[in-house]
């Protein structure tokens, strides 16, 4: 017995060591195994990647939700780009981004957005196709570039009424499971676990395992945790400029709900009201589908981009825009 309990004891002792030993030399390569697919854009002191494929106009922009990636597209963009310039990007901190600075509410995000976009000579008409808590930084966005914003698509996103409708102790809650995921990110990601089981810890089958793991390594980065975690934090934070937006007026808009999560009374409620943001607005059911749709439903979400950039090319005609 004596001799079983050092052997579990030493086992428990350099299991962990050898693992952050292991990720210690593994992530010394990460800047050169893991190069960005895309550009670096400095936005004014620090870089946010942009990843565009694809010619044609409008351009798509696609937003990952909240500890998300670039990465996230990776079943959707390859389809949409036959279609037209489509750009996925990395908030601050995400993906391949830096860090940013400034509090990371929606709004700021946005502005940042529209600064990456000019640098980068990415011209509009655009095409916001913006998962989860993304949807507030899109809708943002729109509103303070309403003649670059020809349609929208809004996956499972997160609406304010959903805020106004959770009480203290549940967004406490909330940001306690937070913390608690982060120091679980940290040390999974420290003791080597994340990148020898990461392929099977992120995304979905239909993914290839280089893809899951890197989806796995991207969320667990410090910066990725930090940025995450500040975005949760704020997520209300450019509620009441929501609130009292101005209509999106008649630009197609599709709210994408997924069907697992329409059970909850106020997120429904919320889906719905994304829909009648514009007169051309509707509300679609991916039954089955997890928050995720872009993973568990990809077809469905290329579908309706597709139907989109079709309805805003046809207005396009009937009154003229910046295509090119």
């Amino acid at each position: 017995m004596l001799r079983i309990m050092l052997s579990v004891i030493a086992a428990l002792t350099l299991l962990p060591l050898a693992g952050a030993s292991y990720e210690a030399i593994a992530s010394a390569g990460d800047s050169r195994n893991q190069r960005a697919p895309g550009a670096l854009i400095d936005i004014g002191g620090y870089r946010l990647h942009l990843n565009c494929t694809g010619e044609g106009a409008p351009t798509i922009i696609l937003d990952a939700g909240l500890g998300g990636s670039s990465l996230d597209w990776s079943l959707v963009q390859p389809e949409l780009s036959r279609a037209t310039r489509t750009c996925a990007f990395d908030r601050a901190g995400m993906g391949w981004s830096d860090l940013g600075r400034g509090e990371r509410t929606p709004e700021h995000i946005a502005d940042e957005l529209a600064v990456l976009l000019e640098r980068a000579n990415v011209e509009g008409p655009y095409v916001l196709v913006a998962h989860s808590l993304a949807g507030k930084s899109a809708r943002l966005f729109a509103m303070r570039h309403r003649e670059d914003v020809v349609g929208m698509v809004l996956i499972d996103a997160r609406h304010e009424y959903v805020d106004e409708q959770t009480a203290a102790p549940e967004q406490q809650a909330f940001l306690s499971a937070l913390d608690g995921q982060s120091f679980q990110y940290a040390a999974a990601r420290r003791l080597g676990v994340v990148r020898l089981f990461g392929d099977q810890l992120a995304g979905v089958p239909s993914m290839a395992p280089r893809v899951r793991g890197e989806i796995a390594l991207m969320a667990t980065r410090p910066e990725a945790i930090a940025a995450t975690t500040e975005e949760a934090r704020a997520r209300s934070a450019s509620d009441d400029i929501l609130r009292n937006a101005p209509s999106l007026g008649n630009i197609p808009l599709v709210a994408i709900a997924a069907g697992e999560n329409m059970l909850e009374t106020r997120w429904a409620e919320g889906q719905r009201r994304l829909a009648t943001l514009s007169t051309h607005g509707r509300l679609i059911v991916a039954q089955g589908s997890s928050h995720a749709v872009e993973w568990d439903d990809p077809e469905l979400v290329i579908a309706t981009v597709r139907e989109v950039i079709v309805e805003a090319r046809a207005l396009a005609v009937a009154k003229p825009r910046r295509f090119h």
